[in-house]
């Protein structure tokens, strides 16, 4: 966050609790003086109106406890003559008067706890895990830094080892390749010649200066359209921060910088000069420095710390060469040349016999052809590249799943590809019997990939030589690592891509748009399913065989390596008599997995690796050691438990069932265990209770404070066991019953229509110029047979509306359940505060379920739901302190 907001947040604060103490001991003062008034009082009629006295001296609110003064009042003074309102209910009302002085303190109490924690944050903010740990973790950082230098050294071996690469060996393939694509009807240019065309126009608007001609005699670079404006800058900066190019410092920086509009003024006047020579680029400040970075799967990654100013106009570059090669290739899938088809598809005379004997309205309507082609082209065909230049790029390694720009986020296309493969898993062994998979990735895709073919590759797409000469220098550029101290000597990167930085996001797919292209021409009609690197494919035998050969060949002649580590085969089959099937020698052995899961053969479905999920809780363990305030360890806990372990699980999906949920539920109740099994507390509440009371002396802290959110005064500690709970009754029991049920509707449809054929009442609508006459002339056409049972559904990926509901519906994620809102609870909510923002969230499952497990016990305690003094909370520094990403001890 920015440090000027930090500090003006963290003075508020400071003021907020300073109030709060004063506040806390001034009633306190109070509230002995009535209970001392009480306690001298002569009789019970008189203890309950000094107590009266005491709430109407000191204005405290008597609603939180149910109660009205006046009527206590007209009550008390009836008590005088009225026996029947008899010493005991006297009694009564003293308690609930005594007990509501106490949620008063009990509300300061707990807003000066929450106060506290904050200000143990800031003491010891998120960025603590960014430094090597005190020697109290001397075996944390042995670990770590012994990662980290491993990590280094093979990104070392790729990114300065420069990797020659036969660049006619790829203009020869690419030519081949795409050279073959056929010029639709409709248009004078084939499909290439297209692409080739749009890249000459990118940030180059030769049209506009015809009068000009001195400009391309000297074949400078020109970006008279693609200018800076304030608002594109805040676009870009906001781009890089997305991208988490920068910590620390210059992230706040950053960060300030939107909101000074005089600042963002000059800066565009100086962008727009840089536009205007391009040509005379070169990296600032050089050497780069760079510096590694653990990520939450483990991983470490090279980060230039470039200037802000630099990364700005880069990333507007980048964005702008990314949109360009995303229309192109959008459009070139759209041209002809990119065909898709089912493994048993129909023939032209098949679609000739469903017309002679359904009708052209049963033509390919709503079929999972159709379905998975739509899929293909929103989710996962260039997805790592932004639709238009005013949208946030992804970030490949996001794993939140809140979206940005009405976009799918990293995190939900991978669970969608999670979901779309075992969705086919299911239909392809029900269809074929069989189901078989291929999974790979580039081995260090970024730090390898070749200058070479990067350069071959667009080239040959027609990128002009002016900007292949700036991509030069942008790829080749001097680094050195900051922890190897002033003295270090510069390398210059001579292989590989920088991380974070949009333009290298558009390297790395015009080199992938080949492969797509190469594995469906050479498939004839399959496509190859991928995130980044991550390379999913699948279908019968044949066809997997022949992509694992595309996909071999493209990888040798690009001088790409695959990664074996995480490239198997797996091969799933209907008969139980053959659950032991081989995977084919010509394809690689080795697991399918995905996240924590591995695709069980055997059981053909999705099974959570135990001995991995042990390593991370090793891990987890660790990264929890290293927090230093109980804000932090509960951002680490939310992060690593309810998003990184969740994530990788699979999220709740009709394809997995109840069966899937179990398992993860079991899961996460072994996590717990293991986590805290020398910790002396059994799970993650009883664990922080036991270091409140230890670091603030709290004691009897109830559970509803961990779980509540931030604006009620709670933790807002994540519990993932709810978010399953909401899932479970509405997941199906049986994952392939929907199946089973299509195949019924096709066989009572099958029935139906064959009934009215052999009625004659589709005759008339039928039968037109050019149906296929029966093969025996001397039958009539109102003898002819309908066709069989297995000619209509032969074809069901293609002809099927049945099968397409029942794809979606395994494709769908499950509702969740919302738990029934008691009458004590919803009159909670209605004493709420209407200017909270968690009101929002409120009504939504997964808090509708917190508040009604905790709400009995707070609201008897706090009289309500608000945990603090809402307007002594500091919950505007807690959101900003939110709102940085966990940094990850390393």
């Amino acid at each position: 966050m920015a440090a000027a907001v930090l500090s003006t947040l963290h003075h508020v604060t400071e003021r907020k609790l300073s109030k709060l103490a004063d506040q806390r001991e001034k009633y306190e003062s109070e509230k002995k003086s009535i209970l001392d008034a009480v306690a001298a009082a002569p009789h019970q009629r008189s203890k309950v109106c000094k107590l009266l006295d005491g709430y109407d001296d000191y204005n405290i609110d008597m609603r939180q406890i149910g109660l009205s003064a006046k009527n206590l009042d007209r009550f008390i003074r009836q008590s005088h003559y009225d026996p029947s309102v008899s010493p005991h209910m006297l009694k009564d009302w003293q308690a609930k008067l005594e007990h509501g002085l106490d949620i008063q303190s009990l509300k300061y109490e707990y807003a000066s706890l929450f106060g506290n924690l904050v200000t143990e944050w800031i003491k010891n903010p998120n960025d603590a895990l960014l430094t090597t740990p005190d020697s109290g973790s001397s075996t944390f950082s042995h670990v770590g830094r012994e990662e980290m230098h491993e990590q280094r050294k093979q990104w070392e071996s790729y990114a300065f080892t420069e990797k020659k690469v036969d660049q006619s060996k790829i203009e020869k393939y690419l030519d081949e390749l795409f050279g073959s694509t056929l010029q639709s009807k409709k248009v004078k240019k084939t499909p290439l010649k297209e692409l080739r065309d749009s890249m000459k126009k990118v940030m180059d608007f030769k049209s506009d200066l015809k009068d000009k001609k001195e400009d391309y005699e000297t074949d400078r670079i020109v970006t008279s359209h693609e200018r800076f404006t304030i608002d594109k800058l805040k676009i870009c900066i906001k781009g890089v921060l997305k991208a988490d190019l920068f910590v620390g410092k210059k992230r706040e920086a950053l960060v300030d910088l939107q909101s000074r509009t005089t600042v963002l003024s000059e800066m565009v006047d100086v962008l727009n000069m840089d536009l205007d020579s391009l040509d005379e680029w070169q990296w600032e400040p050089s050497p780069v420095p760079m510096q590694m970075r653990r990520q939450l799967n483990g991983k470490y990654r090279a980060f230039m710390d470039e200037e802000i100013h630099q990364a700005i106009l880069l990333h507007f570059i980048g964005t702008t060469w990314a949109v360009a090669l995303k229309d192109a290739f959008i459009k070139f899938y759209h041209s002809g040349a990119w065909t898709q088809s089912p493994y048993r598809s129909i023939s032209k005379k098949g679609k000739e016999r469903r017309e002679y004997f359904l009708g052209d309205s049963r033509l390919e309507t709503n079929s999972v052809r159709n379905m998975r082609r739509a899929m293909y082209q929103e989710n996962y065909f260039m997805t790592q590249l932004p639709d238009s230049a005013s949208l946030t790029p992804r970030d490949y390694n996001d794993e939140t799943d809140s979206g940005v720009d009405d976009t799918k986020t990293p995190l939900a296309i991978k669970q969608s590809m999670l979901r779309l493969i075992t969705a086919e898993m299911l239909l392809n062994t029900k269809i074929y019997g069989e189901f078989n998979i291929l999974q790979s990735d580039f081995k260090w895709f970024g730090p390898s990939l070749p200058h070479d073919t990067i350069f071959a590759v667009l080239k040959f797409f027609g990128v002009p030589g002016k900007w292949l000469r700036f991509f030069q220098r942008f790829l080749s550029s001097p680094v050195v690592f900051v922890q190897d101290g002033p003295d270090a000597q510069p390398q210059i990167r001579k292989c590989g891509i920088p991380m974070s930085h949009v333009l290298s996001d558009a390297f790395g797919e015009a080199v992938m748009f080949c492969l797509d292209f190469a594995m469906n021409k050479r498939t004839k009609g399959a496509n190859i399913y991928r995130f980044h690197d991550d390379l999913w494919f699948w279908g019968q035998e044949s066809v997997v065989v022949d992509g694992w050969n595309a996909l071999k060949e493209f990888s040798t002649i690009m001088g790409m390596e695959l990664n074996e580590e995480k490239t198997g085969a797996t091969k799933i089959v209907d008969d139980p008599k053959k659950k032991n099937a081989k995977v084919p020698t010509s394809l690689p052995s080795g697991k399918i997995r995905w996240g924590f899961l591995y695709l069980d053969s055997v059981e053909g479905r999705w099974i959570i690796d135990r001995e991995q999920v042990d390593t991370h809780i090793a891990e987890l363990r660790l990264q929890l050691g290293a927090c230093r305030s109980v804000f932090a360890w509960v951002q680490a806990w939310n992060s690593y438990v309810s998003r990184f372990f969740s994530t990788n699980f699979g999220q709740p999906a009709n394809c997995f069932g109840r069966k899937h949920l179990d398992m993860v539920i079991e899961t996460f109740e072994h996590i717990q265990l293991k986590l805290f099994s020398d910790t002396g507390s059994g799970n993650v509440t009883d664990y922080l209770r036991g270091m409140l009371k230890e670091r603030f002396g709290a004691e009897h802290v109830p559970d509803g404070f961990f779980y509540f959110p931030v604006e009620l005064g709670g933790l807002e500690l994540r519990n993932p066991f709810v978010t399953l709970y909401t899932s479970y009754k509405l997941s199906p029991r049986n994952v392939t019953k929907r199946i089973d049920q299509a195949f019924e509707e096709e066989t009572d449809e099958y029935d139906r229509l064959k009934k009215q054929w052999n009625k004659g009442e589709l005759a008339s609508q039928q039968r037109r110029s050019r149906v296929i006459r029966p093969q025996d002339a001397s039958e009539s056409e109102s003898d002819e047979p309908f066709m069989t049972f297995e000619e209509f559904t032969r074809y069901q990926e293609e002809t099927s509306t049945h099968l397409s509901k029942a794809f979606s519906f395994l494709l769908a994620v499950p509702g969740e359940e919302t738990v029934e809102e008691t009458a004590d609870v919803k009159k909670a909510f209605s004493t709420l505060p209407t200017t909270l923002t968690w009101h929002a969230e409120a009504k939504k499952p997964y808090w509708a379920w917190i508040v009604q497990l905790y709400a009995g016990h707070l609201v008897e305690r706090f009289g309500g739901l608000q945990l603090g003094e809402k307007s002594l909370l500091p919950v505007g520094l807690v959101d900003v302190l939110k709102s940085e990403r966990v940094r990850w001890m390393g």
